[in-house]
């Protein structure tokens, strides 16, 4: 560092405090060793509750006797500012108000110091409680030096809400970019302070007009996060920092709740469940949660602060694990719906919570419709448009590079560009009921189906159809994990029931519908099949749920029937499930059917029909019966009411349903995607290896070369990561030269060989290639140009011996059924 850049540009630190113990101590220590120009103006005393703090009144805010002495702070900040002028005179400067004069709010505090900065300089914001390092102070003067035309800069900073808990959110709370946290501007004598809360350091112009310096050239967030420039802002640590604030801001109950946050043993929490005034969806974390090692931390005495220096700061960071694998969820379905998708990921989020899984999760919740559940971390992303498909796949990319994402899973349908993704299959209800596949939802299923590296789905059925529309998917990607079944689902008491009969005006005993609607439902055979009871004017009908059917479709067949239209919290819904003499549901297609199992907890008799996943869930436990007779459901309606059938159908069921939990299906999910991960990862390492086969290629020791386990072995690993990632250039690069080295050999092969060849590890190589979804990648011009040749010598050879020679060669290249096919031997058939 040369002389002239020890003296320019200097900088200005300037501080507003009252009370500042303990964090005031450390300052003086850290510009203690900066090898450059520096002053620290410091303005002490309390700033009346006007101008950019007068919001604090409406909430309560007020000054009392509690909070200073005489207008100065009362808990030995004074004094420690006294003896610091007196040893470092030329470097600090104290501004004060006569004792018991409060500043006339905090802008002309901030102010008060312009006067006696005469040099253009670096001016510095640093809050008593924002602690920086020797090295990020170096740096950010630095990068000002290096960019001469930046006017400002913007920074992140680690937020503390307790010793050990940060906010782990970013645009909320704590983390506002359009204003958090602005702290060094480029300054020249004039300038002044237009507002402190945000802060505004402005130029008069010559028109009488003023211009904000930092919206000239600013530095934003990402390019000083890209130089390791996130302070510490300890901003809610001490019982003293409550207090106060409580008081001057009028933050409520602020000490309580935040005792209770220190309390609290899981995380991460929404930080409004504790700070009343904290209205966003603001996250709290633990540090170690995100290697942050505080610079600040309770000493071993309980009561006092210690710092730590730099080398102690580097060692305990070291001994920080990173959380592995990272696996990023979108939760685009609460944004649309609250039906049972929804039920299936709340429970598994809260399950993950549960157990501490959470940690490898993060959820990207859209525009604040994902449940918050403590445990979790969210990340809030933009609203979902099926208009904008492209650009929604290019934000997902970005959020999972900057999480470092190892997995990607989505609850419906969103993909990102590159990151693996896990495709969860709830149903194929639009492939077999042929409904238009071109709309932008089913489009969007089918491109995530494609994209997807490994598969779950909530039933055997589900995962039978998902193979059968989709017949590249092998059964092995494909991991089953059964929906589960709440504990509050559990047949109630008599009194509940009676309550609840009584709220909502039910007189008769009654059949429960769940999500009733015309089409695949097909609520109408129940209409149906209840007209022609005798006496069904002594039954009423519950419909709970999304129901669709209208009026119109019901009324000409149960005129006189009560439906009650009920849209039912779970401690409801359990309590219709255990009043009702059965949950009718005659649908034609389910992908699992969680109302049923959450009927037969709750001691709730099911009719249904024994299509797609529903024998699976409901067993023996169920009356079925045909999903299109009308009659044998009008005798089901009579069955089930008959005291023995109804009691047996009632111990079934609660056996039944203890078959199913969301414990088990979350280990599962959980483990699907550990698999995935860990597959993932080989298959990395195995395309490296091929990558270094494939260097030693040559022609002469192709045979050699493909005819071992070694090689079967990375060549079916690189087609693992080539469906990955079937853009990855070295993978196609290798994988390209792979397939026309082998066509090379089987043209060059001997004819009296090809069999054993064929047989052997070649032909087994060669079935690797001819069976995978590489076949389909769009061909070079070279690779064309040899497929053409191949063509016409498909029509031509088999008159001479090469037709067999021909016929492997074109097999890599999907020209299995080119030209005649009548004089193969029955080794290639």
């Amino acid at each position: 560092m040369n002389k002239d850049s020890l003296l320019y540009p200097p900088v200005h630190f300037f501080t507003i405090v009252l009370n500042g113990q303990p964090f005031i101590r450390y300052q003086i220590e850290i510009f203690n060793q900066l090898p450059f120009k520096w002053h620290w103006h410091i303005v002490e005393g309390v700033a009346d509750l006007k101008h950019d703090t007068a919001w604090s009144l409406q909430l309560g805010g007020k000054i009392t006797a509690d909070i200073h002495y005489n207008g100065r702070s009362n808990d030995g900040t004074t004094e420690y500012l006294d003896e610091l002028t007196q040893l470092y005179p030329e470097k600090i400067t104290v501004y004060r108000k006569p004792e018991s004069v409060f500043w006339n709010g905090k802008r002309e505090m901030v102010n008060a110091p312009l006067v006696n900065i005469q040099e253009e300089c670096l001016l510095w914001q640093v809050d008593v409680d924002e602690l920086w390092t020797v090295e990020q102070l170096c740096t950010a003067r630095q990068i000002f030096i290096k960019n001469p035309d930046k006017t400002a800069a913007f920074y992140w900073c680690w937020y503390f809400v307790g010793e050990n808990l940060i906010i782990s959110s970013r645009n909320c709370y704590g983390q506002n970019p359009q204003q958090d946290w602005l702290r060094t501007w480029r300054y020249k004598p004039g300038y002044f302070w237009a507002a402190h809360e945000p802060p505004i350091l402005v130029e008069p112009l010559p028109n009488g007009q003023y211009r904000n310096i930092a919206a000239v050239n600013p530095f934003l967030h990402q390019e000083t996060e890209k130089e390791g420039l996130i302070f510490q802002h300890f901003a809610y640590v001490t019982i003293n920092q409550l207090q106060f604030k409580e008081q001057y801001y009028g933050y409520k109950n602020a000490v309580i709740k935040w005792k209770e946050l220190q309390k609290n043993q899981i995380f991460p929490v929404l930080l409004r469940d504790y700070f009343s005034w904290v209205k966003d969806e603001t996250m709290v974390d633990t540090a170690q949660s995100w290697g942050v090692v505080p610079i600040f931390q309770i000493g071993k005495n309980g009561i006092s602060w210690q710092l730590f220096r730099q080398d102690e700061m580097r060692k305990k960071t070291v001994t920080y694990q990173k959380i592995y694998p990272k696996i990023v969820i979108d939760t685009i379905f609460f944004q649309f719906y609250k039906t049972g998708i929804a039920r299936v990921w709340r429970s598994l989020l809260e399950e993950w919570a549960a157990s501490g899984w959470a940690k490898h999760i993060v959820v990207l919740d859209r525009i604040g419709t994902a449940p918050k559940i403590s445990g979790i971390r969210y990340r809030n992303v933009q609203q979902y448009n099926y208009s904008s498909t492209d650009a929604d796949r290019r934000m997902l990319q970005q959020v999972c590079d900057e999480e470092n994402a190892d997995l990607f899973i989505s609850t419906y349908y969103t993909t990102p560009i590159s990151t693996p993704s896990v495709f969860m299959a709830y149903d194929m209800i639009p492939e077999v009921m042929q409904w238009n596949i071109a709309e932008a939802m089913w489009r969007e299923k089918h491109y995530a189906i494609r994209h997807a590296y490994r598969y779950i789905a909530i039933s055997e059925n589900t995962a039978r159809d998902l193979a059968k529309f989709f017949p590249h998917i092998p059964a092995s990607s494909i991991t089953v994990a059964h929906c589960g079944v709440k504990s509050i689902f559990s047949p109630s008491i008599p009194e509940e029931i009676s309550r609840f009969r009584a709220k909502y005006s039910i007189s008769k005993p009654y059949f429960i519908l769940v999500g009733a609607s015309t089409g695949y439902k097909n609520s109408i055979l129940f209409i149906q099949a209840l007209a022609k009871l005798t006496n069904k004017e002594d039954f009423e009908i519950v419909c709970t749920g999304a129901s669709l059917l209208s009026e119109n479709d019901y009324k000409p067949f149960v005129s006189g029937v009560a439906i009650h239209k009920l849209q039912l919290e779970d401690e409801e819904l359990k309590l219709a499930y255990s009043g009702a003499i059965a949950l009718v549901y005659p649908s034609k297609y389910e992908g699992f059917g969680l109302p049923i199992v959450e009927a037969l907890a709750c001691g709730c008799p099911v009719i249904t029909c024994a299509n797609a996943s529903i024998p699976e869930v409901a067993g023996e436990a169920a009356i079925y019966v045909n999903d299109s007779d009308v009659d044998e459901l009008t005798k089901a309606l009579s069955e089930v009411q008959k005291p023995d059938v109804r009691q047996s159908l009632i111990s079934a069921g609660l056996r039944q349903s203890q078959k199913f939990s969301w414990s088990k299906m979350a280990d599962l999910v959980s483990s699907a995607l550990l698999e995935a991960v860990a597959s993932i990862e080989n298959a990395k390492k195995v395309s490296a290896e091929l990558s270094i086969h494939v260097e030693k290629f040559e022609r002469q020791l192709l045979e050699e070369t493909i005819d071992s386990s070694q090689f079967l072995n990375l060549l079916s690993g690189s087609i693992n990561l080539y469906e990955i990632d079937p853009e990855d250039e070295s993978v196609l690069a290798d994988l390209r030269l792979i397939r026309k080295r082998i066509a090379d050999f089987w043209l060059s092969a001997a004819v009296e060989e090809l069999e054993s060849f064929y047989l052997g590890k070649v032909g087994k190589a060669h079935k690797i290639l001819q069976n995978s979804t590489f076949k389909q990648t769009q061909l070079t011009e070279a690779e064309q140009t040899f497929v053409d040749e191949l063509a016409d010598n498909l029509t031509k050879v088999f008159a001479n011996s090469m037709a067999i020679n021909y016929r492997l060669a074109a097999m890599l290249y999907g020209l299995e059924n080119e030209g005649d096919r009548t004089h193969l031997p029955n080794w290639l058939k």
